[in-house]
């Protein structure tokens, strides 16, 4: 089943067509992103006509995606753009009669709320801060025992701060953050568009073996070298840098300082970063996805019946801190199997190193992928540097055999 969300947000207006599984997890098939800007378009509390026009034309272009698809399945949610305007609600119903699906304006509290849900579906978090920063506002959840608990609006974000000093965001962010009651945690989560650019660059420049960024740990204090160099530079210097780019160059100055002053705030132990928030949050919710689920969209997405059985009886058979990493690399391994790969086990190696891999971290996603490259090729010594877990090549060369030989007992699925 395809599914849309579009999210019209202060900075940008997005639509996200995915592919839902049958057991509620899903894919992403394409994206379409157009950097309205709405938010620059109030004037006098209301969003001026040549900010609605692009609007429209953005809406235009999604019915045009929608219909070639033939989706059924639209929600769409405008943000606080159309929360601040007092003709939000105006436009909001223009754009409705454009697009021929209602167009809900969220508040806050439901923003932050769909994050929180679209990260939980997605990371295995069970305490911790999380945060979406936008282009007009951030939420700030505060997630205990694997549930949302709170969920706080902020009325500022990186597109209303643009024009602002580093002095002047940090006592933006200071002062707000002092008239809420959250709890300190050691992790804070975060989402939204720069947050994204950000772990992107961290990770082109320390050469990270993974194409994601999703569940990628950003060390706090490259977080304030951005914070201190990034607002230095000119427009054109900022898009140059890696993982950047022109249109999101625009903001990433003032979003880093946010970040920034949210850290010192929270004095957190580490910051991760999710792929997926707001958007996938509406697409999920009620729903509880966990890692599971989500080994099991890999072998629907290659239209396989997952072997899951196998899974268990591979968790059963071993023991050790990793039990749960190898019986996964035997899954994926034996899913690629079934889908007529020669080389099942670069296949998953490869699909790691190249796609998001939803419910895991990024050094535990990186993990899986050693275990399969280790069942059929040695891995080189700096690969391991990006794992937390203390483990050698020998000991990988060890699962990686338990990989291949279970693999070798299978066709099918079905147990030779």
């Amino acid at each position: 089943m395809y599914s849309v969300v579009i999210d019209a947000g202060f900075n940008s207006f997005r639509l996200m067509l995915y592919q839902v599984f049958s057991n509620s997890t899903f894919r992403i098939i394409g994206s379409q992103k157009f950097f309205v800007r709405l938010g620059e378009g109030l004037q006098n509390n209301r969003i001026n006509e040549e900010k609605i026009k692009e609007a429209e034309k953005a809406f235009s272009f999604f019915k045009k995606i929608i219909e070639y698809k033939r989706v059924e399945d639209v929600k769409i949610v405008g943000t606080s753009a159309f929360r601040y305007a007092e003709n939000g609600k105006e436009v909001a119903e223009s754009l409705r009669k454009i697009i021929g699906h209602e167009v809900k304006v969220v508040s806050g509290e439901e923003e932050g709320r769909y994050a929180g849900i679209g990260i939980l579906n997605t990371l295995p978090i069970n305490d911790a801060i999380a945060f979406d920063l936008g282009g007009g506002s951030l939420e700030l959840i505060e997630i205990e025992n694997g549930n949302v608990s709170k969920v706080f609006q902020l009325p500022f974000g990186a597109l209303k701060l643009v024009n602002s000093t580093e002095k002047e965001i940090r006592k933006t962010v200071l002062d707000n953050l002092s008239t809420i009651n959250i709890k300190k945690h050691e992790i804070i989560v975060g989402s939204g568009g720069n947050m994204r650019a950000l772990a992107k660059m961290d990770s082109k420049l320390s050469s990270s073996p993974l194409k994601s960024i999703h569940g990628y740990s950003v060390p706090l204090n490259n977080i304030s070298k951005y914070s201190s160099i990034l607002p230095s530079l000119d427009l054109e210097a900022r898009a140059s840098l890696p993982g950047i780019g022109k249109e999101r160059a625009y903001t990433i100055h003032s979003a880093s300082v946010i970040i920034d002053e949210l850290i010192k705030y929270f004095n957190p132990k580490s910051l991760i970063v999710s792929s997926f928030g707001m958007r996938e949050g509406v697409l999920t919710e009620g729903k509880k996805l966990g890692r599971k689920e989500w080994l099991e969209a890999i072998a629907f997405f290659n239209a396989i019946e997952p072997p899951i059985e196998v899974f268990n009886e591979i968790l059963d058979s071993i023991t050790g801190k990793y039990s749960f990493y190898v019986a996964s690399s035997v899954f994926l391994s034996l899913v690629f199997k079934m889908a007529g790969y020669l080389n099942p086990f670069d296949a998953c190696y490869r699909f790691i190193k190249n796609s998001i891999l939803p419910g895991f971290m990024y050094d535990e996603a990186l993990l899986m992928g050693l275990i399969c490259r280790s069942a059929y090729k040695k891995v080189k010594k700096k690969q391991l540097k990006f794992l937390k877990e203390d483990i050698n090549k020998k000991e990988l060369m060890s699962y990686g055999n338990i990989v291949k030989n279970s693999i070798e007992k299978y066709v099918d699925g079905v147990k030779l």
